[in-house]
């Protein structure tokens, strides 16, 4: 394996050496072999936990310096995993054109400012996210991550507290992807019979909802339920039309009276 990116100690490359290792043999043990074109890499500056990208004829995974004594680092290089596992597979979730396509038809001037290409990329992603975790969750219940690791990381994920500036229009638009992500992680949790202890996470995303505009709270349910009714063996026309309604339904959800 390839150590690319940022330097790092020498004692935090072996760990992520390790998990690598662990990770892939989970993967080839389970029937889910990637092949051996894989690299990993550190960037120590990286803000969200990591990301994976095609590589020549391979795939390169990313984490970032947090994530190495996050406690979930062989779940998250899983998951990261299991996203190859799905583009080589050519899951209709991980086609890349067929999502180009969904973006495309919002027109060119849909989406004139940055936050919003962003939210647009993060609310795609975890459609993408969902379904390398609808693998990635079994194996990591495997060993390689405790039940009690899986429901913190859950719950923990869920945000409460909604976007407040004396910008109404990008408010909205990043509290719709609050709400849009909250409902993943419900949604996930459900699919994957993952307790909400305490229910915690249900009351953080109730008092979130409270909080926001009638235009995101009511779309709400139609997340919920889209995400935990998304099938394993959907066709590529069945997962464009999906999108299609998906962002429809989220461009209601930004708009402002």
């Amino acid at each position: 394996m390839d150590m690319q990116g940022r330097p790092v100690s020498p004692e935090a490359e072996q760990k992520v050496v390790q998990a690598f290792s662990v990770a892939m043999e989970t993967m080839r043990r389970n029937g889910f072999d990637i092949g051996d074109g894989v690299q990993i890499a550190v960037d120590p500056t990286l803000s969200f936990m990591g990301y994976t990208k095609p590589q020549g004829r391979g795939f390169r995974i990313t984490i970032s310096g947090n994530a190495i004594e996050s406690g979930m680092l062989e779940g998250l290089i899983l998951h990261e995993m299991c996203h190859i596992f799905r583009m080589r597979t050519h899951h209709p979730s991980h086609s890349a054109s067929t999502l180009d396509a969904a973006v495309n038809s919002l027109g060119e001037q849909a989406l004139p400012y940055e936050y919003q290409q962003r939210v647009i990329s993060e609310i795609l992603n975890n459609i993408e996210d969902l379904y390398a975790d609808d693998i990635a969750v079994k194996l990591m219940r495997g060993g390689l991550v405790s039940e009690d690791q899986i429901i913190r990381f859950f719950q923990d994920w869920v945000k409460g507290e909604p976007e407040e500036t004396d910008d109404p229009l990008r408010d909205g638009w990043i509290n719709a992807g609050i709400m849009a992500n909250n409902a993943r992680v419900i949604a996930q949790m459900v699919r994957h019979q993952i307790e909400d202890v305490g229910g915690r996470a249900g009351a953080v995303n109730e008092e979130f909802l409270s909080q926001v505009s009638p235009e995101i709270s009511t779309q709400y349910e139609y997340f919920l339920n889209t995400l935990i009714n998304l099938k394993e063996d959907i066709r590529q026309h069945e997962y464009r039309r999906l999108l299609d309604e998906y962002l429809t339904r989220f461009l209601q959800a930004t708009e402002t009276n």
